[in-house]
């Protein structure tokens, strides 16, 4: 060890904090802080203590690629992470992750984020969104402002998308059987491969390794569901929030299920397409020819996350029902138009409803009174695989340990004539607390009455441009008060979830945990803190009963 090195060391013992001196000669405090790596060198921020560009796992890259994860190296200078990475390679759209300016195969790394004082603090550790196609643990709203203020500590986690997390041609499955490894859902492997990291080493940040909250949203969201059945991460959390997780079954690795072609069938295709013959081949690819285009993704020739066996071992909504989950505090919602996320690819109504089994006279009696008939189909879907799986896995989890649905329902004032409702993702600013993050609402109140035709030309854009319209993307005001009261309700709500294991704050007793029977949700909407019972009731009641057909649950 240099004497520099040493020097330093000793240095942190004392006090604990690197200074720096500015261009305009003032000092900069900045944290310093060891772990099993190396030393880290974070930096001040919004109040915050902040550790960017942490490796977790060696970069999967050469032999590495389509491998589980490997220990990172160690490190004997001071590592700054005051910066992020870059994020783990995907396609770009317009209006939708512009903000990530550099993709690489070298991306496994997080982010810490800290109070500025604390010991023993509780740990929530975040997996975002996006498919399992794109995304990044540095988009801007992803700044736990919020969460951090309530006397938690947050960390976000990038790990493999695409093809590079989520692959399994039979050359490969076999590869992995003569090694015994697992196969196929590298991402996931990823995220518990953190979690191993955040037990490991987040001591050293002031954190509680022994009081961990796993939350994530989308495909953030529908990992925890999954981490909370696998046998992989066993022990590594000790409480979990699923935000808008759709339940739609899963593929399976190598047998066509619930009319799904095989992952190892829909990789046969893909490879052809491609035009390689072998792993090897296929492993010296530039990463830039793997990339899973917008309309691949549209067009289900990506497979995303399967059942394998080790990693993911089934659906999650039979799969609580039997009581194979973890019996740990469990947190699941949705927005009030997560339907927008199916809206991009949903199939014609009939084609849908025949493929469930459901009746079309039901269905038209049911929804005679929804307005918006150019996303019936995405509404009906969302009715069963969001709200009717939120009413589910709560209610199975319940069961065996603390359970709370929710339904966030608020969207800020001048954009509420103009959509149908909170779209997917529209909770997330409000939630890390950082309002200036997103768009800036509109001064002037939306017009309503046109829903259809901003929809349709938001389809049109992204269809045509590869473009995210502004239409899907979350807008604050955050001068309002509504949009702040809005902010603080689901930061206490949920770092209170995080320290107790119970979302109520304050002396509070309105979030009671979830019985189907009785069916009563937290509701975040503008007004007082309240419930609804019986969400949709009639509606979600009958996609529940398609669902339990199509699992062979009760």
């Amino acid at each position: 060890m240099s004497c520099k090195i040493s020097m330093l060391r000793i240095f942190v013992v004392l006090v604990g904090l690197a200074t720096n001196v500015m261009a305009d000669g003032q000092i900069e405090s900045r944290p310093l802080v060891e772990i099993k790596n190396g030393m880290l060198l974070g930096i001040e921020s919004k109040g915050m203590f902040t550790f960017k560009d942490i490796p977790y796992a060696a970069p999967p890259i050469g032999e590495l690629r389509w491998n589980p994860p490997q220990p990172s190296k160690n490190w004997s200078d001071v590592r700054d992470a005051s910066q992020f990475g870059k994020s783990c390679i995907q396609p770009l759209v317009r209006g939708l992750n512009d903000e990530l300016m550099s993709e690489s195969e070298d991306c496994l790394k997080l982010n810490v984020y800290t109070p500025k004082t604390g010991k023993k603090l509780p740990v929530m550790v975040w997996f975002h969104g996006g498919g399992l196609v794109e995304g990044s643990a540095s988009e801007p709203y992803y700044q736990p402002v919020g969460l951090t203020k309530e006397g938690v500590i947050v960390v976000t986690v990038d790990y493999r998308l695409g093809k590079l997390g989520f692959f399994a041609p039979k050359e490969l499955v076999a590869e992995a059987k003569n090694k015994d490894l697992p196969v196929g859902n590298y991402g996931i492997m990823d995220q518990i491969y953190s979690l191993k990291w955040v037990r490991d080493n987040i001591a050293s940040f002031g954190g509680d390794p022994n009081n961990v909250t796993i939350f994530g949203q989308s495909a953030g969201g529908r990992s925890v569901t999954w981490l909370m059945t696998s046998p992989a991460a066993k022990g590594l959390f000790h409480k979990a929030i699923a935000q808008s997780a759709q339940q739609l079954p899963l593929r399976d690795l190598s047998q066509e299920k619930f009319g799904m072609f095989s992952e190892e069938s829909l990789e046969e295709k893909y490879i052809k397409a491609v035009g390689v013959s072998s792993l090897k081949e296929l492993r010296a690819l530039p990463a830039e020819q793997l990339l899973v285009t917008p309309r691949e993704f549209q067009d289900g020739e990506f497979g995303g996350a399967f059942v394998d066996g080790k990693i993911v071992i089934g659906d999650p909504i039979p799969l609580f029902a039997a009581g194979k989950q973890y019996k740990v505090p469990f947190m699941i919602g949705t927005n009030s138009w997560d339907a927008s996320y199916f809206v991009l690819g949903q199939p014609p109504v009939d084609a849908y409803l025949k493929k469930t089994g459901e009746d079309p006279e039901q269905i038209e009696k049911l929804y005679s009174s929804f307005q918006d008939k150019c996303v019936l189909s995405a509404e009906i879907m969302a009715d069963g695989w969001y709200k009717g799986a939120t009413k589910l896995l709560a209610n199975s989890a319940n069961k065996s340990a603390p359970s709370y649905a929710y339904y966030f329902n608020y969207l800020t004032p001048n954009i509420r004539a103009s959509h149908i409702g909170a779209a997917h993702t529209f909770e997330l600013p409000y939630l890390f607390g950082d309002l200036d993050s997103v768009l800036p609402a509109p001064f002037q109140p939306e017009s309503g009455g046109m829903q259809c035709t901003q929809i349709e030309q938001a389809l049109l854009d992204m269809k045509t441009k590869a473009t995210w319209s502004s239409y899907w993307y979350p807008m604050t005001a955050p001068d309002n008060q509504e949009d702040q009261s809005i902010s603080q309700q689901l930061a206490k709500s949920w770092t209170s979830f995080a320290k107790t294991g119970n979302p109520n704050y304050g002396g509070k007793n309105n979030w009671h945990r979830y019985d189907i029977k009785n069916d009563s949700i937290r509701e975040f909407t503008q007004g007082k803190e309240g419930v609804v019972n019986n969400l949709d009731k009639s509606k979600v009641d009958y996609q529940i009963k398609a669902i339990n057909a199509i699992y062979q649950t009760k």
